[in-house]
């Protein structure tokens, strides 16, 4: 079986069963945490929170536009939707994919693996036709005197000019830790709180506690009541039925409720740990606890900036050093447009285009563009108020010089 030929296998494959058995996928496949909680990526995505944060950050990415921009000798960038690869990357990266979920695959890979691999398939041309998703787990890098290439796992050595490696951090430069592995403890403790919390409601009516009596009671009357107060009072449902005790037993509750040990603060703070292991604003988790109408529009664009922009630029990176040929380099180049996410509030937005339109650095075109607007009749004119100059135009002909003469 050929490379091309093995690739398309993995990538076709929607399920594996057995797994390869060496240390490296071991590691990666199976985390313990501290809870006692075994968390794998199948696991990890069952919490809420952090379901909601490989989401979050996956689809944002996925929905901005991705294109590509030449730079022309003047320095100016424009789109270049005639370069080659510009339907590639912008509208179908291979016959299966939109461009949407192909960049939303590769995010969820860096989201749980720490690292997305790419195949590139090239015409005879050395062009790229197709980018491939490969799954992550089935892919070792391999170092071997300064060369690097890649192992898939049925079989196949692929150079690394041929493979998109997005990666997370990383502490060799090679690979990207998992984010996954390095929270596992935060996971663990997060599954364990759920695992704990399904187990209190579902295994009684909250009134845990001890029956007592002065009179002495047979064993058969003890597991007699013993049985009755089971089956009457400790399904969810019985929470709220009145209690019937006979043979002059008391009931002492002997348990805390779930707010008197600080289980609903414990959730809470399960959520801001996977915040922070995500590097996500914790009100995009719904925890509203630090959050005002006032910082949130200050958070949303923190979020882009801190959260988000790390992502793009590093894919950014990886794309245009092995999708462009070497005198392409610097002058053609991948983009995500993020224009829209930085926008702002109305408000912001029209007293930043008002400033960008007076000092004449945008034309009303421009700014139309920016708001999704038809060009009009006039509007790439640039404009600039009469009042203002150039210091050279008020020494030359202007202000300074007549009053350079007055005084002489």
């Amino acid at each position: 079986m050929g490379v091309i030929d093995t690739l398309k296998s993995v990538f076709s494959r929607t399920e594996k069963t057995e797994k390869r058995n060496n240390n490296f996928l071991s590691a990666m496949t199976n985390r313990g945490s501290n809870s006692g909680i075994v968390v794998t990526d199948e696991t990890a995505i069952t919490f809420t929170a952090v379901w909601a944060a490989i989401r979050i950050l996956s689809e944002s990415v996925a929905q901005l536009p991705l294109t590509i921009v030449e730079t022309d000798k003047q320095g100016n960038k424009d789109q270049a939707s005639s370069h080659q690869i510009f339907n590639l990357l912008h509208r179908q990266p291979n016959p299966q994919m939109t461009t949407y979920t192909f960049v939303q695959k590769c995010m969820i890979d860096l989201l749980t693996r720490g690292n997305s691999y790419v195949y590139i398939k090239r015409n005879g041309g050395a062009r790229p036709v197709e980018l491939l998703p490969l799954v992550a787990k089935d892919v070792k890098v391999v170092e071997n005197e300064g060369v690097i290439y890649y192992e898939l796992e049925q079989g196949g050595i692929v150079d690394s000019s041929e493979i998109l490696h997005f990666k997370v951090m990383s502490n060799d430069g090679l690979v990207g830790m998992s984010p996954v592995d390095v929270g596992a403890n935060a996971i663990g403790y997060g599954l364990a709180l759920e695992k704990y919390g399904n187990s209190y409601f579902g295994n009684g009516a909250k009134v845990s506690g001890v029956l007592s009596t002065d009179r002495h009671l047979s064993d058969e009357a003890i597991t007699r009541l013993k049985t009755s107060f089971q089956e009457n009072y400790t399904n969810i449902a019985d929470s709220n039925k009145t209690m019937v005790l006979e043979e002059g037993l008391k009931f002492q509750q002997i348990s805390l409720s779930n707010e008197a040990s600080q289980f609903l603060t414990s959730r809470e703070f399960s959520i801001t740990e996977i915040a922070r292991l995500f590097n996500l604003p914790p009100h995009l988790l719904r925890d509203l606890t630090k959050s005002s109408f006032n910082n949130i529009s200050e958070q949303s664009r923190e979020f882009v900036q801190y959260s988000l922009m790390p992502y793009l630029i590093m894919m950014e990176s990886e794309m245009n050093t092995k999708l462009f040929r070497t005198n392409e380099q610097g002058k053609v180049q991948t983009k995500f447009i993020v224009n829209a996410l930085l926008r702002g509030t109305p408000k912001d937005r029209s007293e930043y285009y008002r400033t960008m339109l007076n000092i004449g650095a945008m034309s009303i075109d421009e700014i139309r563009k920016l708001e999704e607007l038809p060009t009009i009749e006039g509007g790439s004119n640039h404009f600039m108020q009469l009042n203002m100059a150039t210091l050279n135009d008020i020494i030359e002909g202007g202000t300074l010089k007549n009053s350079t003469n007055n005084e002489e």
